[in-house]
């Protein structure tokens, strides 16, 4: 398995360090027990400002909430871990502060990138394109599926901006309460390749686990733009779970066979640390919150 879409080599450079955050996880060859086990967070959104009182908000708290997360997560006997977007809030700089934190992370770590995300590194990346996101990783008898809802976004350029922005204007024109402009879709390019991985995996008797930033259900403000209609697509290949992060509040929804979990933020709140393990065996599947997330 690999990146659909290796930074180049000009992206590369300009990201420096933060180019880690695009490479696959380093997956042991097994699982580690017969039990699938991995740890979850969401949007720490780390930025050196002042906390936003009224929205409740605490930019610079990540530096001291992630290092007992990642020392609790490493304590356990995990296959990976996903962090579910937005690591940094605005500024390309800041991911300086959380490299250190996360080299602690004794798991392989799959990183999503979010909309904060993409914005800083636009500012990074000036007229070079953002890079796509996409991705998949597996295990024996697993395959992960990484969706990245920037890649019709209004953090793009040229011809897919034209297209987000049609998109978006649609979306408003129709009332749909996913019309804001730090939303995204999945382009067709992307759909057809998550078709195709559903597909694999289908052949292969492989069960599926999908991992987003963008939320698909339940329709709320924070959905992926298109996000009702790739819910209908995991659906009917009857993926196990999708997780998200981007709505800071949390939410659950199960539509056929198929559960969506979205992460509450680890930005929100002095002092919540929210966090999750999920273990998935043949005929369970278990969520527990540590830090006020919702154990399910």
């Amino acid at each position: 398995m690999s990146f659909v879409h290796p930074l180049t080599e000009q992206q590369r450079h300009l990201l420096g360090d933060v180019s880690q955050f695009f490479q696959l996880p380093a997956l042991r060859p097994e699982l580690l027990n017969t039990t699938l086990r991995f740890g979850l967070m969401a949007d720490p959104q780390y930025a050196d400002v002042e906390a936003d009182q009224e929205k409740n908000r605490y930019y610079r708290h990540a530096l001291r909430k992630l290092p007992p997360i990642i020392a609790q997560l490493n304590q356990q006997p995990l296959d990976f871990v996903v962090t579910l977007g937005d690591m940094v809030d605005r500024h390309w700089e800041d991911y300086r502060a959380l490299l250190p934190l996360y080299q602690q992370l004794q798991h392989p770590h799959a990183v999503v990138q979010g909309n904060h995300d993409a914005l800083s590194l636009n500012d990074r990346l000036a007229d070079v394109a953002l890079p796509k996101s996409y991705y998949s990783f597996r295990l024996p008898g697993w395959r992960f599926v990484v969706y990245d809802g920037n890649d019709l976004s209004l953090y793009c350029s040229g011809e897919e901006r034209q297209q987000a922005e049609a998109l978006l204007a649609d979306l408003v024109a129709n009332q749909q309460p996913q019309a804001q402009p730090w939303n995204g879709a999945v382009g067709e390019q992307q759909w057809q390749w998550i078709e195709r991985q559903l597909q694999q995996a289908q052949m292969n008797d492989e069960q599926v686990i999908v991992f987003g930033h963008y939320p698909l259900a339940p329709h709320t403000t924070h959905v992926l733009w298109n996000g009702t209609e790739l819910a209908a697509l995991l659906c009917r290949y009857r993926v196990r779970a999708c997780f998200a992060g981007h709505d800071h509040r949390g939410g659950y929804a199960r539509i056929d066979d198929t559960d969506f979990f979205t992460l509450k933020g680890l930005l929100d709140g002095a002092e919540a640390a929210p966090f999750a393990v999920v273990e998935i065996s043949e005929d369970s599947l278990k969520v527990t919150g540590y830090g006020g997330e919702v154990s399910r």
